[in-house]
């Protein structure tokens, strides 16, 4: 009975644990898209003669413009790549990989790849909408609308019942999982020949 108590904590230990590596993984792939993208932004800024939106003399009315930079630059970059690595065979970004995890099926296998687009819109869903309501909605930079504080209420809104649920299902499933029927599990040995 005791081992049984002692597997079934280390078990309960571990899912616990799922929701830590979880975020982990989430902050590495972020900081990994940053690296790579920002410097190609600022290249590109260079290469067709933009300034820094700071640097403008009419920073108040960059919102838009900088909102336009940003989707391209880093939204639609992003997006490409949570969905695709979700979708390819090991279901797992460069984070999760180096976490151990695993995005599968609910029923256990791979992720369709309408299924991985629905995670990653989901999972994406508040920095989108802190983009928009920051920078598309802005007329002026220097101070927020009714609307901008609606939208961050939202996007921060959206964050914490994600962590919310992610700390109810153990780590196993957020908002974002649970939207495209799809989980996350701690990968413990190598994976089967059919998700190579």
């Amino acid at each position: 009975m005791t081992s049984n108590k002692h597997t079934t904590k280390n078990f309960d230990d571990r899912l616990q644990a799922l929701a830590v590596r979880r975020v982990g993984a989430f902050l590495v792939d972020v900081l990994i898209l940053y690296a790579v993208l920002a410097p190609i932004g600022f290249l590109i800024q260079l290469a067709f003669g933009s300034h820094p939106w700071w640097e403008s003399p009419d920073y108040k009315w960059a919102g838009p413009t900088v909102w336009r930079y940003a989707l391209l630059n880093f939204s639609l970059p992003s997006w490409l790549y949570f969905t695709l690595c979700d979708y390819l065979a090991q279901g797992a970004t460069l984070g999760k990989r180096l976490f151990r995890l695993r995005v599968m099926s609910a029923a256990g296998g791979r992720l369709s790849l309408g299924q991985a687009l629905v995670r990653t819109a989901i999972k994406l869903l508040p920095w989108e909408l802190s983009h928009i309501s920051f920078f598309a909605l802005s007329s002026d930079l220097s101070r927020l609308s009714l609307w901008q504080c609606i939208g961050f209420g939202v996007a921060y809104g959206l964050v914490a019942i994600y962590f919310i649920v992610i700390a109810a299902t153990r780590g196993r499933r957020s908002l974002h999982d649970l939207t495209a029927g799809a989980e996350v599990r701690l990968i413990q040995k190598a994976l089967p020949s059919s998700f190579a």
